[in-house]
């Protein structure tokens, strides 16, 4: 029964991780924009993400991940560049490191 508990206890754990991962992605995909906006958005969070990622834990990545989106997120209405946006939002999280 021990086992049964370790099992479920991290299945939980990996849930509750999951969850917050998706944070960010609610974020984009609930952003009151057009689907084109949306599509940019996602485009740019992704290369930028794939960019980052190495500089974080996973304790901080989360965190870092809302940044991200919330830089992307305000960055759209003025830019429909991915790579524009990605770029911005790379050097805007990167310069608090």
């Amino acid at each position: 029964m021990g086992a049964l508990s370790h099992c479920d206890s991290k299945g939980a754990r990996q849930r509750h991780h999951e969850g917050k991962a998706m944070k960010a992605r609610i974020m984009i995909d609930g952003a009151p924009f057009g689907q084109e906006d949306l599509e940019i958005a996602r485009q740019a969070f992704e290369g930028a993400w794939e960019a980052l990622s190495v500089r974080y834990d996973t304790g901080s990545a989360e965190a870092a991940r809302e940044r991200l989106a919330k830089i992307i997120l305000s960055l759209v209405p003025d830019t429909k560049d991915p790579t524009e946006i990605q770029a911005i939002a790379v050097q805007e999280l990167t310069n608090g490191d």
